[in-house]
């Protein structure tokens, strides 16, 4: 089942923004990838760390964190650079809001089982989340709004994603809620019990998994899930800036579109129809499935 977009704050691509996609989308895809990396580290700071860190934490967090500062606040021409980068692309806009999908549907959830029984101790485990930004921003939220137990558990192989997602947790007084495995999630099974967690998001890795790999990983996620519990999934979708992002330098990504993704989760175990849920740009699609 695919549900429309129904969350505020979503970013779109206004009627000028599309104007001058109309002539900088083609010759972003076409330019060669040496000059576009240099335009890039000239141009602006963001832009450089997402040229310098393709496919890491450090290159999401840049794109992440954009509207966590004035748009000018390193001067004039950089800030017109931001705008270019961050606002007349897809992949910034998508990315946040696929981050504002996977802490919508997290909040959803925990709210629903906080409601159900508050005396439950809720957990959750993130498969490749990096710094778990979504997930730390999630349940900060809550946590201002009512007492939680909780105990949230990432597995992801970069020392760097976790050392940030450390600080971050630290820095907004909740290192206690969070364990994290420096792992590989092929590695799944051997690294956490079967049926222990209410939640697992997975958002961002199965990009770079085939769909047989792909599908043995879901497997262990779904293992890993509690009877009931939920699965919240993305992948990157088709897009016209695929070339791009090619050019850019970032690792090869299986792109899927919503049926591809729900057919890797019903090869994967779940029987369950998914809600599929393709964020407003259309470079990512956000999936909710119940075990």
């Amino acid at each position: 089942m695919t549900t429309k977009i129904a969350y505020e704050n979503m970013e779109t691509h206004g009627l000028v923004t599309r104007f001058i996609r109309i002539f900088t989308v083609p010759l972003m895809n076409n330019i060669s990838p040496e000059f576009l990396k240099k335009m890039m580290r000239t141009t602006s700071h963001d832009a450089k760390t997402v040229v310098q860190n393709t496919g890491s934490n450090a290159a999401l967090d840049a794109m992440y964190t954009r509207h966590h500062r004035s748009l000018f606040s390193r001067g004039l021409l950089q800030g017109f650079a931001d705008l270019f980068w961050h606002h007349c692309f897809s992949q910034p806009k998508a990315l946040r809001n696929r981050l504002a999908l996977v802490e919508k549907n997290i909040e959803d959830e925990i709210l629903r089982i906080t409601n159900i029984d508050s005396s439950l101790e809720i957990s959750i485990m993130s498969v490749g989340g990096g710094s778990m930004r979504a997930l730390i921003q999630s349940i900060n939220r809550i946590s201002q709004r009512r007492s939680l137990k909780i105990r949230i558990l990432n597995i992801d192989r970069d020392q760097r994603a976790i050392k940030a997602g450390e600080e971050l947790a630290s820095k907004l007084g909740m290192r206690e809620k969070f364990e994290w495995i420096n792992g590989d999630a092929r590695n799944l099974n051997s690294l956490v019990p079967k049926s222990s967690f209410d939640i697992v998001e997975m958002v961002g890795l199965l990009d770079y998994f085939s769909d047989e790999n792909g599908t043995e990983l879901i497997r262990s996620v779904y293992a890993s899930l509690k009877p009931g519990g939920v699965f919240v999934v993305a992948n990157v979708h088709p897009n016209e800036e695929m070339p791009f992002v090619t050019n850019l330098g970032w690792p090869f990504m299986y792109y899927r579109k919503p049926d591809d993704l729900k057919r890797l989760l019903a090869l994967g175990g779940f029987s369950c129809e998914p809600i599929l849920i393709p964020e407003p740009l259309k470079v990512h699609v956000v999936a909710k499935v119940i075990k």
